[in-house]
C-alpha cells in the first residue's frame, strides 16, 4: 500500500511537472495571460480586490456601490466572494495582485489534472492511462480557450472530483459519499460561474440517471429497492449542493428576474454554437486558426474540444474495445455461457455515451437537441454559448482515452495482434489526412491562412502516424506505454502553451495616479463617467471612485442600463440626474459642449468638470405618481421633466408628500456615512418632500427616519426615494435582502449538517469492530 502511493504521489508530481510545462512562458518569461488580458485584468480582479479589501475590513459586501451607480455584489454570482479558494488567498495575499490571479489560472489547470487523475485512478486504471486522461481534459480546448475566464475555469475544474464522488456515492450505496459529491458541488458553485455550474448538475444527473437505467434493466430481486436509493442520493448530492451554496444562489436567483437574463430569445441563447464544419480542430486545430490572433472561421469564435490527437485517436480505441467487450459479454450471457456481466465496464460505457451526446449540445442551432433544454430544462433559456456543453465531451474524451491505453497495455503479448492493426489503422488515418486534407488546406482558407492550416495538418498527420507507432510498439514493450503521456504533453504543451501569452503588461490601464490623485480630492461623493480608451472601465472600483458604467456584465440590472443608454447628450436633465461631475476622455476629444469644462490633463486622459450635475441627494417636494414602469419611462423622458423639481413616484398606493408644491431653496442634505451596505444622510427642511438620492433601486434596501421604518421607494424609474417629513431628520436606508438571510440560514445549517456527519463517519472508521 505505502509503495502504490509513493507511486500515485511520484504520478502526480509529472501532472505538476506538465501543468508547469504548459505554463513555461508565463513561468520563465516577462510574460502574462491571457492576450489582451481579457476578463481576468478587465474584470475579475477588479472584483476580487474590491471583495478582498471589504472583507478584510470586516464588511460582508452585499452592494457595490462604485460602479453601475450601485448594484447588488454578492448576488452577482461572478463575485466569487465566498469560494473557499479565493478566500484563502484574500486571506494570504490581501487584495490580490494580478500575479496572484494568475496563479489561481494555473492552480484551477492543475486541480482539474489532479481530479481526473483521481477519477481515473478510482476506475481502476493503470497510472499511465490516468495521467494521459487527466493531461487530456485539465490541457484540453475549453480551458485553454478560457485561461482568461478564471472563474469559468475554476467552477469546470471541480467535475472530475465531484463525479468521482458521485460514483463512489451510487456504487456504494452511501449518504458520506453523497454528502462529499454535495460538498465538491458546493465548491464548485461558489467559485463563481453559473453556466458552468448548470453543466455540472446536468453531469451527475446525468450520470444519476444511467445508473437507475443499469439497474432497472440488470433486473434482480431488490432492483427497485436499489433504484429508490439511487435517486435518493443523487437528490442528497443536488440538496446539498444547493443548499451550501444557498446564500449566493438565491440571492442570484433574485438577481436575474432584474436583468436582461430573465429570458433570452431561442437565437440569441444559441449564440457561440458549434459549427459542424469547425470540428476539424480535434484533429487540426490550426486550420481554422487557434486563439483570437489567429482564428479566421466564418462563424464567431468557439472552444472545439481538442484534447491532442493522440488523446482522440486513444479514445477511439477505447470506444472500439468497449463496443466489442459488451457486445461479446452480452452474447456469452444470452448464450448462457457466462453470467450476467458485471457493472465493471459501465462507468467508461457511461463516458462513451456522454461524448455524442455533448457533441449534440454544444452544436446548439445546428441540431434541434439543444431546443429541448431551452424550452424544458430550467434556467437554460437565460444562458448563451452551448459550444461551452463541450467539457463533457472533452471528460467523456479523456475517459476513453485513458480506457482504450489500459487495454492496450493489459492486452500485450494476447493471441491476437490488436495492436499492430491499431497501429496500421492510425498510419492510415494518417495518410488519408494528407491525401484528402491538403487539398482542402489550399482550397478553403483565405491565401493568406494557407500555410497555417497546411502546417496544421501535417502536424496532426504526424502526431496520428507516431501515436500508430506507439500503439503498435505497445504489443511487445509494456514501458511504452509512458510514451504515450509524454507524446501527448509535448502536443498540447507545443500547441497550446503560447495561444494566450502577452508581452504587454495589461495592468496599466489602472496605472493613472496623476487622475486618481486629482479626483480623490473631491470632497463630495461626486460620480465619473469614462470614455478615455487608457482607462479601465472597472478602475473605478480598484479605486475607490464611483462610476456611472463599469466593464460590461451580462448581470447588468435591466432598468438602470436602459435609462443610462436613454439620457441623451452629456449635461442633459436625465444625465446630470445620475451625479456625473467629471468625465474622463482621450486626448483631444471633447465629450460634449461648453457646459464641459476641462479642469485637469495627463499625457493620455483629459478630464471634465460637468457644471450643470445635480448632487447625489435631491430633495423635491413635487411628485409625480404613475400606474406602472412603462408610464415612469414616458415621464421621465417628457421634455417638461425636470428632476431638481418633480420625482416620478411608481409604486402603488403611494401617498402625495404634504406641502408646497414647489422645491424648497433652503432644504439642506448632508451625507453622515456612505459605506457599501448603508447610506445615512441628515436632511434638515422647513417643509416635507423627498429625499432622491441617484442610487440604484434594488429590492432589499431598507429606510429609517429617525429610527423609524419608512418605504424605499422607485423614483425617477431607477433611483431611490424615502418620505421625509418638515424639520431635522437622520435618514439612513440599509441593504439588506431577505433571500441573503435566507441563503445564510440555509447554507449554514447545511455545512454544520455536513461537519457533524463527517465527525460521525470519522469516529465511526476509527472505532475497533466488535
Amino acid at each position: 500500500m505505502r509503495r502504490e502511493r509513493t507511486r500515485d504521489l511520484a504520478a502526480l508530481a509529472l501532472l505538476t511537472l506538465t501543468v508547469a510545462a504548459f505554463f513555461w512562458p508565463l513561468l520563465l518569461t516577462q510574460a502574462w495571460i491571457p492576450r489582451g488580458g481579457g476578463d481576468l485584468v478587465s474584470f475579475l480582479w477588479p472584483m476580487y480586490r474590491f471583495a478582498a479589501r471589504s472583507l478584510r475590513s470586516g464588511t460582508v459586501p452585499l452592494w457595490n456601490p462604485h460602479l453601475y451607480s450601485g448594484a447588488p455584489f454578492v448576488a452577482d454570482n461572478q463575485s466569487g466572494v465566498f469560494y473557499p479558494i479565493n478566500l484563502i488567498a484574500f486571506a494570504l495575499f490581501g487584495s490580490p495582485s494580478y500575479q496572484v490571479m494568475e496563479g489561481l489560472v494555473v492552480f484551477h489547470i492543475w486541480l482539474a489534472a489532479i481530479g481526473t487523475f483521481v477519477l481515473l485512478r478510482g476506475l481502476k486504471l493503470r497510472r499511465s492511462a490516468a495521467m494521459l486522461g487527466a493531461m487530456a481534459f485539465a490541457l484540453s480546448d475549453l480551458f485553454v480557450t478560457h485561461i482568461g475566464n478564471l472563474n469559468l475555469n475554476a467552477t469546470a475544474a471541480w467535475l472530475p472530483l465531484t463525479l468521482w464522488a458521485t460514483h463512489r456515492a451510487l456504487q456504494e450505496r452511501s449518504v458520506y459519499w453523497s454528502g462529499a459529491a454535495g460538498a465538491l458541488l458546493t465548491t464548485a458553485a461558489l467559485a463563481g460561474h453559473a453556466q458552468m455550474l448548470l453543466f455540472l448538475a446536468l453531469t451527475v444527473a446525468l450520470y444519476g440517471l444511467y445508473r437507475l437505467s443499469i439497474l432497472i434493466a440488470d433486473g434482480g430481486e431488490h432492483r427497485w429497492r436499489r433504484a429508490l436509493q439511487t435517486i435518493g442520493l443523487t437528490a442528497l448530492i443536488g440538496a446539498v449542493g444547493v443548499g451550501g451554496a444557498a446564500l449566493m444562489l438565491l440571492p442570484a436567483w433574485q438577481m436575474a428576474t432584474h436583468t436582461g437574463r430573465g429570458r433570452l430569445p431561442y437565437q440569441e441563447a444559441t449564440r457561440y454554437s458549434l459549427p459542424p464544419r469547425a470540428l476539424i480542430g480535434l484533429i487540426a486545430p490550426g486550420f481554422y486558426g487557434r486563439g483570437a490572433a489567429n482564428f479566421w472561421g466564418p462563424w464567431e469564435r468557439v472552444e472545439v474540444g481538442y484534447i491532442g490527437v493522440g488523446g482522440l485517436a486513444l479514445a477511439l480505441v477505447g470506444m472500439a474495445l468497449l463496443v466489442a467487450r459488451v457486445a461479446s459479454k452480452t452474447t456469452a450471457s444470452r448464450s448462457g455461457e457466462s453470467p450476467r456481466p458485471s457493472l465493471d465496464h459501465r462507468p467508461f460505457a457511461y463516458f462513451a455515451l456522454l461524448v455524442p451526446l455533448a457533441f449534440l449540445l454544444a452544436m446548439g442551432r445546428y441540431t434541434p437537441l439543444y431546443r429541448l433544454l431551452y424550452r424544458f430544462v430550467p434556467t437554460f433559456d437565460q444562458i448563451r454559448a452551448p459550444a461551452r456543453l463541450i467539457v463533457l465531451a472533452d471528460l467523456g474524451l479523456a475517459a476513453m482515452a485513458a480506457y482504450g491505453l489500459d487495454h492496450l497495455v493489459s492486452r500485450r503479448g494476447s493471441g491476437r495482434p490488436w495492436q499492430v492493426w491499431g497501429g496500421l489503422a492510425a498510419a492510415a488515418a494518417a495518410l488519408i489526412l494528407v491525401l484528402v486534407g491538403l487539398p482542402q488546406a489550399r482550397a478553403v482558407p483565405p491565401p493568406d491562412r494557407v500555410a497555417q492550416a497546411t502546417r496544421s495538418l501535417i502536424m496532426a498527420a504526424s502526431l496520428l502516424a507516431s501515436t500508430g507507432l506507439l500503439t503498435a510498439v505497445t504489443r511487445w514493450r509494456s514501458l511504452t506505454q509512458w510514451l504515450f503521456p509524454l507524446l501527448l504533453a509535448l502536443d498540447l504543451v507545443a500547441l497550446g502553451s503560447t495561444l494566450e501569452i502577452d508581452h504587454r503588461d495589461p495592468t496599466l490601464g489602472f496605472r493613472h495616479p496623476d487622475v486618481v490623485a486629482f479626483l480623490e480630492r473631491e470632497t463630495s461623493l461626486a460620480r465619473i463617467e469614462n470614455t478615455a480608451p487608457s482607462w479601465q472601465p472597472d478602475a473605478a472600483l480598484v479605486h475607490g471612485l464611483y462610476d456611472i458604467g463599469g466593464i460590461y456584465n451580462p448581470l447588468g440590472l435591466a432598468p438602470y442600463e436602459a435609462y443610462r443608454w436613454s439620457v441623451g447628450e452629456r449635461a442633459s436633465p436625465l444625465y446630470n440626474l445620475l451625479g456625473v461631475k467629471y468625465v474622463l476622455a482621450g486626448k483631444g476629444e471633447p465629450p460634449g459642449d461648453e457646459r464641459l469644462v476641462p479642469v485637469h490633463a495627463t499625457p493620455e486622459i483629459d478630464v471634465y468638470l460637468n457644471t450643470a450635475a445635480l448632487p447625489r441627494a435631491l430633495f423635491v417636494t413635487d411628485q409625480q405618481v404613475v400606474s406602472d414602469h412603462e408610464e415612469a419611462w414616458q415621464a421621465i423622458h417628457a421634455p417638461s421633466f425636470d428632476p431638481a423639481q418633480t420625482v416620478v413616484l411608481e409604486q402603488a398606493g403611494t401617498r402625495a408628500a404634504p406641502g408646497i408644491a414647489e422645491s424648497s431653496t433652503t432644504s439642506q442634505i448632508a451625507f453622515v456615512r456612505y459605506g457599501l451596505n448603508a447610506v445615512t444622510l441628515r436632511v434638515t427642511s422647513p417643509e416635507s418632500g423627498w429625499l432622491v438620492l441617484s442610487d440604484v433601486y434594488y429590492p432589499g434596501w431598507r429606510a429609517t427616519v429617525d429610527g423609524r421604518p419608512s418605504r424605499v421607494l422607485r423614483a425617477d424609474y431607477t433611483f431611490r426615494a424615502v418620505s421625509v417629513p418638515a424639520g431635522e431628520h437622520l435618514v439612513e436606508m440599509v441593504f439588506a435582502p431577505r433571500t441573503w438571510y435566507v441563503g445564510l440560514a440555509v447554507s449554514a445549517t447545511t455545512w454544520l449538517s455536513l461537519a457533524a456527519a463527517a465527525v460521525f463517519w470519522i469516529r465511526r472508521s476509527r472505532a475497533p469492530n466488535r
